[in-house]
């Protein structure tokens, strides 16, 4: 893959205020990419009133800014805390996005120079909570793409370094960890791979790395002393779902590496879809595979689609069987 290159940049003024703001300004002036002024990350009306057909062109777009809120809050998943971070959104056009359930169009990458004060609301929980906890940093983007734009995960990976109990947390489609393996970690970050068939990656996890690529990084990662988990997700319960998914779990067994798969932990989230997904997805990506399946899906929330129990629950236990079957030594973590 590529290094993402936006078609265009959009920021706030305050972003001038911080070094890295100015060499992101200066780095996409010098590709002469256009730049323009905006008054708030969050309110960029342009884009706002785009249709949704415009959806993937919109992908391609840079906004930087601050981030206003910085309020970390309990998890009982991946994580003891959620802390918002150095990004939102996301340069790849996955069919299910979660992200388009809340920010409809508006999904693209948004990057916030303000890292200084989220690492200090870390510091000031742990003083706080005062015994080790795990703090995902990732929750709202994948910080392995948004580190091949600022270099954030690595600092925040030698920032987490530095503290007393405390883990970072990260989940990733992408494969770009190269600069983090010189990191000096200290045993504090654990990488999540998020992983599925490589059918699915090809026609629903559009514009991510390949399911080969996602396993050699989870390999090199964990040679240069991270922990590593398996993040299966989402599972889709398409026609032939249980080859595939049996497929992939061979092909884990077989290209991971042995010490890994002693030490591996497995989250496995089922997947839930959104009315926003659906018709984004038909106006912007028409010929795009349709993953709203109502006869196995009921309604969960608003505008949010989940699979029915009668067929959830079969899926569930033949994926807790593949995971005994072809890697018996690793633990699940949660499975929702």
């Amino acid at each position: 893959m590529r290094p993402f290159i936006p078609l265009r940049v959009y920021y706030e003024e305050v972003v001038k205020e911080f070094k890295q703001g100015k060499n992101l300004l200066k780095r996409y002036e010098d590709m002469e990419i256009p730049l323009k002024s905006i008054k708030a990350h969050h309110r960029i009306e342009e884009l706002r009133q785009r249709p949704n057909k415009e959806f993937t062109r919109m992908k391609k777009y840079l906004i930087l800014g601050t981030r206003k809120t910085i309020r970390i809050i309990p998890n009982d998943k991946s994580a003891d805390f959620i802390v918002p971070f150095t990004s939102s959104g996301c340069t790849a056009s996955c069919l299910y996005c979660y992200l388009v359930c809340h920010f409809n169009t508006n999904s693209y990458l948004r990057v916030y120079m303000n890292r200084d004060e989220m690492i200090n609301k870390v510091k000031k929980k742990i003083k706080k909570v005062k015994e080790h906890k795990v703090y995902e940093i990732g929750c709202n983007s994948d910080m392995v793409l948004e580190n091949t734009i600022t270099g954030n995960l690595k600092w925040a990976i030698e920032e987490f370094g530095k503290l007393e109990n405390a883990t970072a947390t990260f989940a990733t489609k992408f494969d770009f960890v190269d600069d983090l393996l010189t990191a000096n970690h200290n045993g504090h970050t654990q990488m999540r791979i998020s992983i599925n068939p490589k059918e699915i990656i090809r026609k629903v996890e559009l514009g991510t790395s390949s399911f080969k690529k996602r396993i050699i990084a989870a390999n090199k990662m964990f040679k240069a002393g991270y922990k590593i988990g398996l993040n299966i997700a989402p599972v889709i319960l398409e026609d032939g779902w249980e080859v595939m998914y049996e497929n992939m779990f061979k092909e884990v067994k077989k290209l991971l590496l042995p010490k890994l798969k002693e030490q591996l932990f497995i989250e496995v989230i089922f997947m839930t879809y959104g009315v926003s997904n659906y018709y984004i997805n038909k106006e912007s990506m028409p010929k795009a595979v349709n993953l709203l399946d109502k006869g196995k899906m009921r309604p969960k929330g608003i505008g949010k689609y989940t699979y029915r129990n009668e067929y959830r629950k079969p899926a569930e236990n033949i994926i807790r069987g593949f995971i005994k079957k072809y890697l018996p030594e690793a633990s699940i973590s949660y499975i929702v």
